[in-house]
């Protein structure tokens, strides 16, 4: 084994301790294959392991397909980039601004993510949730985040709507379409898009969510949405796409310069997305990179356009952060590992604790949508997390380490969450209760996500209540303004007229103020 594969196989030696979920992973330079790996199990229970073969879920890694189907469609003439989505999926259109193709693939539209407004509306991640659902639920939206150009916000819709447009203007599926301009010429026998939930996949590696005790839980994905998602692959079919980048076959070199600028936004500053992917610099080397995370499947591919190097990472499990991983092999193929200094831990913050007091709902106001919600259980304390509860790792004092994140949080008077490039201070929250809570009280409704939630007290605390989200109680956060993380992190904001109770905006990381009325008694 060379020097290269054995660093290269330190980096994920999660995936090297027994029967466990793992991943396949590709490096290689200047054309040549300097490391190609099949770590752990496509499928414990049946003990399968993860080989040449195994074909995994790459979820956001797909934009860069459904990206090159509509430049493609450019070349043939038979639309413009600069066209209004009017154009070619106006009944899906209900906000008045006009949004172009060419903002959709920069996700500078400011059209609200698919998965938060389902989300928010009651539909569970594990549904079986069709293409139809999510452009009905795009088709609701009168509202944007915000003026097209003037900001960058990932949103999922765009790239949905992306496919209908291919569908529309080639009278092709987009898996038909892309296997015909794509897959084929490019030899990627193993690769398609899976257009419906209940499509069979030989040699799929099977999803499993790591709960950080040795435990893997089952971690459903009933997707039939694509686009923005939905394509499947193996690490060597991946790598013939990536050839692309260095050397077009299928396309124009202006197409693949339009998939790699960094547009404009209105106040002069650059997006670091461009056409399906994330251009940016690391330690000096330019890059190409776009990861992905449906279920418990992640992946990561990472080009080094001046380096020609290209990193893909694919995973059945969550238990590896993708993108660190892939800047870690970089570190080794670029020799920088060795220098590499220890980070520093800020010991202002490292203090005694309580075990009884670190329990609670952590917030970071400087970032409404980094939250944790603590437990002590077994004397430790623990995480929450979507399938249970995960403990943290104690390092010393009050410093512990959330193993799945990569993060490092302090939790006592100063409470304090450390990224890898900032730290953010936490505020834990209580309950909340007041003397005039009552007034919140109430059913809302909302016409863009067509569902209705319930305001209510019990023994004092106030809930938000949804049929299918269930109950979530409100941490106040500022006067009128709540925030709740379940099923996920969003703010609710009570909205008042005249002294008189109107309704509510709720909001999300990527759905952004959207209005539920206040039904009048």
């Amino acid at each position: 084994m060379s020097y290269i594969e054995q660093k290269i196989d330190s980096i994920f030696a999660k995936w090297q301790q027994g029967v466990c979920p793992g991943g396949q992973v590709a490096v290689r330079k200047d054309g040549e294959l300097l490391c190609f790996k099949n770590f752990g199990y496509a499928n414990i229970e049946q003990g399968i392991p993860v080989k040449d073969e195994t074909v995994f879920h790459v979820a956001s890694v797909s934009k860069q397909i459904t990206v090159m189907c509509v430049l493609l469609l450019q070349e043939d003439g038979k639309l413009h980039i600069d066209d209004d989505v009017r154009e070619y999926v106006s009944e899906y259109i209900s906000f008045e601004e006009p949004v172009t193709i060419r903002q959709m693939i920069n996700n500078v539209s400011g059209i609200r993510d698919q998965w938060e407004l389902l989300g928010l509306s009651g539909v569970r991640i594990v549904d079986t949730i069709t293409q139809r659902d999510a452009l009905s639920m795009i088709s609701k939206q009168t509202k944007l985040n915000f003026k097209p150009q003037s900001q960058y916000l990932y949103s999922n819709s765009n790239f949905t709507l992306l496919a209908e447009i291919v569908e529309r203007v080639s009278g092709k599926s987009l898996n038909e379409f892309a296997k015909e301009r794509i897959f084929i010429p490019l030899g990627m026998k193993q690769t398609f898009f899976k257009d419906n939930y209940w499509k069979v996949i030989p040699n799929l590696a099977n999803s499993y969510y790591d709960d950080g005790t040795g435990n893997f839980v089952n971690s459903v994905l009933n997707y039939g949405t694509y686009g923005a998602t939905s394509l499947n692959t193996t690490a060597t079919d991946f790598l013939k796409w990536m050839d692309n980048y260095k050397n077009p076959i299928i396309c124009s070199n202006e197409s693949l310069q339009i998939m790699f600028e960094n547009p404009t936004l209105t106040d002069g500053t650059k997006s670091n997305y461009a056409g399906g992917l994330f251009v940016g610099e690391y330690k000096g080397h330019p890059y190409i990179e776009h990861g992905g995370a449906d279920a418990a499947y992640r992946s990561q591919i990472m080009r080094f356009t001046e380096d020609d190097v290209d990193i893909v990472l694919l995973a059945n499990t969550q238990n590896i952060l993708m993108k660190d991983a892939a800047f870690a092999v970089a570190d080794v193929i670029f020799g920088h590992e060795e220098r590499e200094s220890k980070e520093e831990q800020p010991k202002e913050y490292t203090e005694e604790y309580n075990l009884e007091d670190i329990e609670g709902y952590y917030f970071a106001s400087s970032d409404p949508f980094m939250a944790f919600d603590i437990t002590i259980k077994e004397g430790k304390p623990h995480l929450k997390n979507p399938y249970g509860y995960t403990p943290l790792t104690h390092v010393s004092g009050n410093h512990f380490k959330i193993q799945s994140q990569n993060l490092d949080i302090y939790l006592g008077t100063n409470c304090v969450l450390k990224t890898k490039e900032k730290l953010l201070p936490l505020q834990k929250l209580k309950p909340f209760k007041s003397e005039d809570r009552s007034i919140y009280n109430g059913r809302y409704h909302s016409s863009e996500l067509d569902t209705w939630y319930d305001v209510i007290e019990k023994n004092g605390i106030l809930y938000i209540s949804h049929s299918r989200n269930g109950e979530q109680v409100l941490y106040q956060i500022e006067q009128n303004k709540f925030v709740t993380n379940d099923p996920f992190t969003f703010l609710v904001e009570f909205i008042f007229e005249e002294d008189q109770l109107r309704g509510f905006a709720i909001s999300g990381n990527r759905a952004k103020y959207i209005e539920l009325v206040k039904e009048k008694k």
